[in-house]
């Protein structure tokens, strides 16, 4: 009994095919899959710099693979933007000031990192209605996430 109780609790982090209601089309969704169900975090809409190489599909399985390396390395109490091999990136801190932890997305060049990790911020803290449709040198910025209130108080998308 104990086993399925913490099962139960268990939080994911997939891809899957989402709904989308402007379009009335399915993309690529990057969940967090609760014991409430799956709460849709990144639409991934675009291709990446436009290439044919990488897929949304396959953005949207690296970007779900890397929320749950974060949740599990419990890195998700910070997260801000900062740069990578020269390309801005939004990642993991455990703390104000920190280096990255986990590096969430790597960001396009027309990206603005501001507005991404403002936009993953509402979501994360529960005050988005819908999940970010990935399409679109500046100082680091640091918002704190309770992920657990998030996965236990975002709206769940129902099929």
């Amino acid at each position: 009994m104990v086993s399925q109780a913490k099962a139960d609790d268990e939080v994911r982090f997939i891809c899957a095919l989402g709904y989308d209601q402007v379009t009335n089309l399915r993309f690529p969704t990057t969940y967090a899959w609760t014991s409430r169900g799956k709460i849709a975090i990144i639409r991934w809409k675009y291709a990446w710099f436009n290439s044919k190489n990488v897929t949304p599909e396959q953005r949207c399985e690296q970007v779900s693979s890397r929320f749950q390396t974060a949740y599990n390395n419990q890195s998700l109490a910070y997260i801000t933007n900062s740069k990578l091999n020269n390309q801005p990136v939004i990642c993991t801190a455990k703390e104000v000031d920190a280096p990255c932890n986990t590096t969430l997305l790597t960001l396009r060049p027309e990206d603005d990192p501001q507005q991404i990790l403002e936009d993953l911020k509402e979501i994360l803290r529960g005050r988005a209605t819908k999940p970010i449709e990935h399409s679109s040198k500046q100082e680091p910025v640091y918002y704190k996430i309770d992920i657990n209130k998030f996965l236990q108080t975002a709206p769940v998308e129902k099929e």
